[in-house]
């Protein structure tokens, strides 16, 4: 038997014997694309490195936000002017 048809027999005992049931209902494609596919160090360099921009990208706009909110209540604005602007919640600017 190639591995494709192994894999994807073995999904379906899973399946029919409740093991991981709903998240193979969910993922069961997924799973066997990621099973069957072969595994390349360079597309996974370059997957790790966009998702390490992504999350680099996403802190940085959090801490400019914050800053931005820091700065607009040093100079007296009020609490929903301040949310109005940074998109930050009234929780988040009290804590400042």
């Amino acid at each position: 038997m190639r591995i494709e048809e192994a894999i994807k027999q073995a999904v379906i005992y899973c399946q029919k014997n409740d093991i991981l049931k709903e998240f193979l209902k969910i993922h069961g494609s997924e799973v066997l694309n990621m099973l069957t596919t072969e595994w390349n160090l360079e597309d996974a360099k370059s997957v790790w490195y966009e998702e390490g921009r992504e999350e680099g990208w996403e802190a940085g706009l959090e801490t400019g936000k914050l800053e931005i909110a820091r700065n607009l209540l040093a100079k007296g604005s009020s609490l929903e002017f301040t949310q109005e602007i940074t998109g930050l919640s009234i929780e988040e600017i009290e804590k400042l």
